[in-house]
């Protein structure tokens, strides 16, 4: 008999820990979610593009310009400006697009590219330079954080390196 009742609290309690195993994350998530939110924790800026700086309406597409993201300290990165062609299906085959990047009403680089029809398709595009502050790519597709043409679900996402020499000016 003793035996049979260790069994039966041993198995229950196997039982009971593994209930509370499962269902631990359902009840620990929102409160976990809601004390990362609370402490203001983000993505970083290398990994996110950074902050909108404005947003350039075009014939049935926008390109969203982003705000120069720096390198933090022991960040393996170079400064860049991330630009956003969205949305991707509504692309025309051939973009080739003047971009004022830093707002002074000028245009900066030229962005072009050929859009493929099949969405997995390798991009590549170039970018070319039209001042000192930025520096040109040619046939670039994803070698870099800093240098980078990809196509996602929502757009195009290019990335402009800074020139460090210039860009601090």
């Amino acid at each position: 008999m003793r035996g049979g009742m260790k069994s039966f609290l041993g198995y229950t309690g196997a039982a009971l820990t593994l209930a509370a195993a499962v269902s631990v994350p359902f009840f620990l998530m929102p409160a976990l979610s809601k004390m990362v939110a609370q402490a203001g924790m983000h993505i970083d800026a290398a990994y996110s593009g950074g902050v909108i700086a404005r947003t350039i309406q075009r014939p049935g597409y926008q390109i969203i310009v982003y705000q120069p993201v720096q390198p933090r300290m022991l960040e393996a990165i170079e400064p860049f400006v991330q630009i956003v062609f969205q949305p991707a299906d509504a692309l025309p085959a051939q973009v080739n697009e003047e971009i004022d990047l830093d707002g002074d009403g000028r245009p900066d680089v030229r962005v072009s590219f050929a859009v493929p029809a099949d969405s997995r398709a390798p991009l590549r595009g170039d970018v070319t330079a039209l001042n000192g502050r930025y520096l040109s790519l040619t046939h670039v597709a994803g070698e870099s954080f800093s240098r980078l043409f990809v196509r996602t679900e929502k757009g195009v996402v290019v990335r402009v390196p800074l020139n460090q020499g210039v860009a601090g000016r």
